[in-house]
């Protein structure tokens, strides 16, 4: 991403997708910046605008069908080159005790809808035979975990259906880069035990955003990160 470039970021009113869209305006790139709080994302853009870069705003409930369409059409509006799927939920219940409601939202927020996005804005991409997918996903993606059964579930789903996308996407010469991250030191995780051993969303920004600057010289893109950064 070494000339300016415009990138979508999901769930950026809070957490890493707050820090991610900090970093990549500090970086000199446009941002669209969705989330569901309207008042956190507008508080964003105002700290964003001391960058000199654009950035748009798009609200809404990620599984909603009508907030996926909003950032589509702002997508082809601004011409995006970078989606970043960050938006997340997290539930740590036993499966005794976990609702089926609470299941589907997980999957809804965790697995349909960046699929949805992503199959929306890689027609984009696909247009343009250029284009990079970023996926926040976790460990848990990878791996299997006490009282995680739903979050599992859903980052596996993630990581299996973009496994097997990226073929078809780089064809297009669209390069996709899944991201397995363990956990970090957001509102999401506030209950957690060793809260303050989580990774620090500013520091795992930090690293996602030197990342991107050499994407194109990648031809399929994993990155783990475990615990602290430095």
């Amino acid at each position: 991403m070494s000339k300016p470039k415009t990138v979508l970021i999901t769930g950026a009113s809070r957490g890493l997708g707050r820090s991610l869209s900090l970093a990549i305006a500090k970086a000199g790139h446009n941002v669209v910046i969705h989330g569901r709080d309207e008042k956190r994302l507008y508080a964003l853009k105002g700290e964003i605008a001391k960058y000199n870069v654009a950035c748009e705003i798009v609200s809404g409930d990620i599984v909603e069908g009508q907030t996926i369409q909003k950032l589509t059409d702002c997508a082809n509006r601004h011409e995006v080159d970078v989606l970043i799927n960050n938006a997340g939920d997290y539930l740590g219940k036993s499966v005794s005790e976990m609702s089926i409601s609470e299941f589907r939202k997980i999957i809804e927020v965790n697995l349909i809808a960046p699929v949805i996005l992503t199959k929306k804005i890689f027609e984009l991409f696909k247009k343009r035979k250029f284009g990079l997918i970023v996926n926040i996903n976790s460990l848990a993606g990878k791996n299997f975990s006490d009282l995680e059964a739903a979050y599992s579930a859903g980052k596996h789903g993630l990581r299996g259906f973009m496994g097997s996308f990226q073929f078809e996407a780089l064809r297009a010469n669209v390069l996709i880069i899944n991201i397995y991250s363990g956990a970090m030191s957001t509102d999401m995780s506030a209950g957690r035990k060793d809260h303050d051993k989580f990774i620090d969303p500013d520091e795992m920004a930090d690293v996602i955003c030197k990342m991107l600057d050499g994407a194109r010289t990648m031809r399929i893109g994993e990155l783990d990160i475990l615990r602290r950064i430095y």
